[in-house]
């Protein structure tokens, strides 16, 4: 059942809580963030030991190969030396992959003069994480973690409809209920990437439906009402509407697809089991009944994430970090009086 709390009796404001809010994108578990503090700190080798443990879990060695790759991403030589000391290669260049793709995703927006070169440099930035991809891929072949994230370096390169398939096929046959994989899959079917809006809800809606008793990925549906959102605004600031207008759209959220999230989400929690995932649900879920006005569920998903923000869905509409903070004060949560995420780093 859920446990809705109160608005706590002071609620700080938006800069306030902004100030206590740490980023996903190390890691959400403590023993995953300290290994990225150590890579940061030029300890490569202390990511091993967790590379290791999760061969036989897909959902955390997604997340974990994901978050020490955007450690790593300052210092990938430290990472190919690990390959000349003996580590395991094929853990060694799934971690390089990523860490190549982080360095990619990262790269600085260019103005209009130079749009064509910073597109070239990031193509190019992408197709070098593939080759440690594809080579982790084919040293451990019942990994799909390597395939998840060829399938973020298809995405970004805007590859053809065949070829995001072909690498959907590879990763379902392997961990079909992959959460981390069926978000990007939701995204790579939106409108915006040569799919359609109703492709992208159709597949996201048979996730929510097919998924393990207390598994989050009924949160990807969210994902997908995010998406559209987002491209109703694109829609209506194109036709000149004004920005109140812009930014109060709902898209789908709202009757009948609002309930029907509130059922997903009602169910996930009453069941659910700890997932690595937990914590990105609980962000798409929450931003989904904030804009939705759902003020109770909302609260309750928002409570639920400590101070950990996630750049999705909120990075969509802004930066994600103000975002976060700002929901997070019109619903009245306090991260400092919340559990589940580190402490301020």
């Amino acid at each position: 059942m859920w446990r809705f709390g109160r608005n706590p009796a002071r609620v700080p404001s938006g800069t306030d809580i902004e100030a206590r809010l740490v980023s996903a994108s190390l890691g959400a578990d403590p023993l995953l963030r300290a290994g990225c503090e150590a890579v940061r700190e030029g300890e490569a080798a202390a990511a091993l030991p967790l590379l290791a443990e999760s061969r036989e879990d897909p959902e955390t060695r997604v997340i974990q190969a994901e978050a020490l790759g955007r450690a790593a991403a300052d210092r990938p030589e430290n990472v190919v030396d690990l390959i000349g000391d003996g580590a395991d290669r094929a853990d060694v260049l799934l971690w390089l992959g990523h860490t190549l793709l982080a360095r990619a995703l990262r790269r600085p927006a260019g103005g209009p003069d130079t749009r064509q070169a910073d597109r070239k440099a990031f193509t190019a930035a992408l197709d070098e994480a593939r080759v440690p991809l594809e080579a982790s891929a084919r040293l451990r072949t019942d990994d799909a973690a390597p395939w998840a994230g060829l399938q973020t370096v298809a995405m970004g390169l805007g590859a053809d409809r065949e070829d995001k398939d072909r690498l959907w096929r590879e990763i379902a046959g392997r961990a079909p209920h992959l959460f981390p994989a069926h978000l990007i899959r939701t995204r790579s079917l939106s409108a915006t990437r040569g799919g359609s809006t109703e492709e992208m809800f159709a597949f996201a809606g048979a996730a929510a439906d097919t998924a393990p008793e207390g598994h989050p990925l009924p949160s990807v549906l969210a994902l997908a009402h995010a998406e559209h959102v987002r491209a109703e605004q694109k829609r209506l600031a194109a036709e000149g509407n004004t920005p109140f207008v812009v930014d109060n759209a709902l898209g789908r959220l709202h009757g009948g697809a609002a309930q029907e999230l509130f059922g997903l989400a009602q169910g996930w929690a009453t069941a659910s089991e700890p997932h690595p995932g937990d914590v990105q649900a609980h962000h798409l879920f929450g931003w989904a009944f904030h804009r939705a006005g759902m003020t109770e569920a909302a609260r309750w998903h928002l409570s639920a994430v400590g101070n950990v923000y996630c750049d999705q869905p909120w990075s969509f509409f802004g930066g994600a970090r103000s975002q976060v903070a700002r929901a997070m004060g019109e619903l009245g949560v306090d991260p400092a009086r919340t559990t589940g995420g580190p402490g301020p780093s």
